[in-house]
């Protein structure tokens, strides 16, 4: 027995940085499970194992363990995302083997980057490894193929106090103090090596690292509890929302089918109309008609004027997903093209707006180099994927006298288009989304956990209406006002009140921490170049 165990510790001192994947794993939403509900705390130290492993590794092994590691660490977490492809033969093994080395690629550029550059600033470790992390999380939200999901951040959605911190610095500020304390940590175990005493580990530049980022966070903390503690209660109803949870599958075969979901639909508003509610919201998946291009053609389907005459019954506005239209003119030939939209029809069946969503899913919803990779459009078609085109612009909507923006899907996950719609004008949000597809609770509370931190970062109410969940209302100090579980149908209604509103610093500033953050990186690149430079040219000169 003792050999056996010898062998396992033996082990384990060699191969420790397998424990990155697996805490990674349990720090983000995975299980509905009451016990890993509080393992978002296994973050701040996720990487620590990794982060020791690497250090003393050429930069090749660098990126190869860190690549590793992720490959292990996103499959956990992520392979849920697989199940988009479940009506194909081997279409959930197809998308998880391009889906999970592409967010592996940027976890090992992370740590690369930082990594390579730390090596020349030994001082500024510290700084510049969540510099390089929160770099990269932004150049993974822009682009075609922006997917800004995996943030660090999201794991603390549920920790009230430090998501305040939001308003101030963003979702990258959060992810900032998260790798801040891994290297930090990291750092103070790799100076003590595990002989050093106590006492003198207290004096080492690396205590004095860890101690400062403890203080950021201890500093975090505290001020969140304290704009929690202070945070007034709704007194007022200044708008009463309904949102509905049909859990309808739009994938088996809509045009058959689609009374019979309208049915359930009005079904549950019925419900929800005794609660009195000042605005129904629908999901993105609802009512997968031309609603808006229709209307404004003046040539209704029987399923769009059965939908018009129920909200003009019901009276009350409704927002709900469609599939938007627009026409190109400009050929011989006039050609239209789809959108994922969202229409806005008021309480006497008249549709006064849409919105077509901007960030549009890439290979799931759109391929723009499908004249140079026909291929990969054929391929995505097999999958169920969609053809749409992507939206130009926010569109802000009035509801007696107060302005929402509407966020299509998981355009919840882009900080930058929430804050723009704030900064135009926004009084809250209206976010619908189907997640059915994901079958899984890590899929719909991992979408759900950037919902929290959007109310916080712009202080303004957040509804958001999932096809089968998550759906809730969000305050604006990221507090869930009412919800109700996922895979359920029915509906739930909260009350609005705009006084809790607040002007954030980060709506007002944005990604200041970012732009701190590209710019130390900027320094430490230009410092050695200039030092590469200089030496070659003095080994020029002695030639």
């Amino acid at each position: 027995m003792n050999k056996i165990s010898r062998s396992i510790i033996n082990a384990f001192k060699q191969d420790y940085y397998l424990l990155t994947p697996l805490l990674m794993f349990l720090s983000y939403p995975s299980l509905d499970l009451p016990g890993f509900r509080g393992c978002a705390l296994l973050a701040w130290f996720a990487f620590v194992p990794l982060f020791v492993f690497v250090r003393k590794k050429t930069l090749l092994r660098v990126y190869l363990y860190s690549f590793a590691m992720g490959l292990i660490g996103n499959y956990l977490c992520y392979r849920w995302i697989g199940d988009f492809g479940e009506f194909v033969e081997y279409g959930p093994a197809f998308i998880r083997v391009l889906l999970i080395p592409y967010l592996s690629m940027f976890l090992g550029l992370k740590i690369f980057i930082g990594e390579a550059l730390s090596r020349r600033h030994e001082r500024l470790r510290f700084l510049i490894y969540p510099s390089a992390w929160i770099f990269v999380d932004w150049i993974q939200s822009i682009g075609f193929l922006a997917f800004p999901w995996p943030y660090l951040a999201y794991t603390q959605y549920r920790f009230g106090p430090i998501v305040q911190a939001a308003s101030i610095t963003g979702v990258l500020g959060v992810s900032f103090m998260i790798v801040l304390v891994n290297r930090t940590a990291a750092d103070l175990i790799l100076s003590c090596g595990g002989k050093r005493p106590i006492a003198g580990m207290v004096r080492t530049p690396e205590s004095r690292r860890l101690a400062f980022a403890a203080g950021v966070v201890f500093v975090s903390i505290l001020y969140g509890v304290v704009v929690l503690m202070t945070a007034k209660e709704p007194v007022k109803r200044d708008l009463r929302v309904s949102a509905v949870q049909s859990c309808i599958s739009p994938w088996e075969n809509w045009s058959s089918n689609r009374f019979r979901y309208l049915a359930e639909l009005k079904r549950f508003t019925d419900e929800a109309l005794a609660d009195g509610p000042d605005l129904v919201v629908w999901s993105e998946s609802a009512t997968l008609e031309t609603i808006s291009y229709d209307y404004e053609k003046g040539d209704l389907n029987m399923f769009e004027r059965d939908l018009l005459d129920y909200v003009r019954r019901a009276d009350r506005p409704l927002v709900t997903g469609e599939i938007g239209m627009i026409e190109d003119t400009s050929g011989d030939y006039t050609r239209r093209y789809p959108l994922n939209s969202a229409a806005y029809i008021n309480n006497y069946g008249e549709v006064i707006g849409s919105y077509a969503k901007i960030n549009l899913v890439p290979f799931g919803e759109w391929f723009p180099y499908e004249k140079w990779f026909p291929f990969v459009k054929d391929i995505t078609r097999e999958f169920g994927g969609s053809d749409f085109v992507p939206g130009d612009r926010p569109v802000l909507f009035d509801h007696a006298g107060n302005s929402f923006g509407i966020l299509i899907c998981y355009e919840g996950i882009f900080h930058r288009l929430c804050r723009e719609y704030r900064n135009l004008g926004a009084d809250f949000f209206i976010n619908i989304t189907n997640d059915g597809w994901t079958d899984s609770y890590a899929g719909h509370m991992q979408h759900f956990s950037a919902s929290i931190f959007r109310a916080v970062e712009n202080g303004v109410w957040y509804v958001r209406a999932g096809n089968d969940g998550f759906t809730a209302l969000i305050d604006p100090y990221g507090r869930i006002r009412s919800s109700m579980p996922i895979l359920m149908q029915g509906h739930v209604t909260g009350d609005i009140d705009f006084s809790l509103n607040r002007d954030t610093f980060y709506t007002r500033c944005g990604d200041l921490v970012l732009y701190a953050a590209q710019a130390l990186l900027a320094w430490a690149v230009a410092v050695w170049l200039f030092g590469w430079i200089r030496k070659a040219l003095s080994k020029r000169a002695e030639g």
